[in-house]
């Protein structure tokens, strides 16, 4: 599960660098897009698919599946109304995309400068907790 971790770190890194390309030219204080810090999660994890395709999900879940499968359940379980399943565990690329998808929440809830940022309410990303934010991932990539 640490592996699958760390790819979706790796994923959201890639995602917050692409960030900093557009703003690579633009003075520190200079706002992403008007991206607000609380949808960071979403915006990398939910608005595309982490991965595209049945055997390269059943390549990447690897003999993790049956644990994913649980970790799903109980974060549904946890999560929804009603005990409701929304996932097709019938699908290793649902299951994939779900996992990914909890696993960058966690990577937030984690990440101490984002919980910094989350603590002032609707505040927009710029460049300087842009940096911050991909320095606290890079650290944690590498170790």
């Amino acid at each position: 599960m640490n592996r699958l971790k760390k790819d979706c770190l790796s994923y959201a890194l890639m995602h917050l660098e692409d960030l900093q390309d557009d703003l690579s030219n633009q003075p520190c204080t200079s706002y992403v897009k008007d991206i607000y810090c609380d949808d960071l999660h979403n915006m990398i994890f939910n608005t595309d698919y982490f991965i595209i395709g049945t055997w390269k999900a059943r390549q990447w879940l690897g003999d993790n599946l049956l644990e994913v499968i649980s970790y799903i359940r109980e974060y549904e379980k946890n999560y929804f109304d009603f005990m409701e399943t929304t996932t097709d565990f019938s699908s290793t690329e649902s299951i994939s995309n779900m996992i990914s998808y909890i696993l960058g929440q966690e990577i937030f809830q984690e990440s101490k400068i984002f919980n910094c940022l989350n603590g002032r309410l609707y505040s927009k990303l710029n460049k300087f907790t842009l940096d911050l934010l991909i320095k606290e991932f890079r650290y944690k990539l590498k170790n």
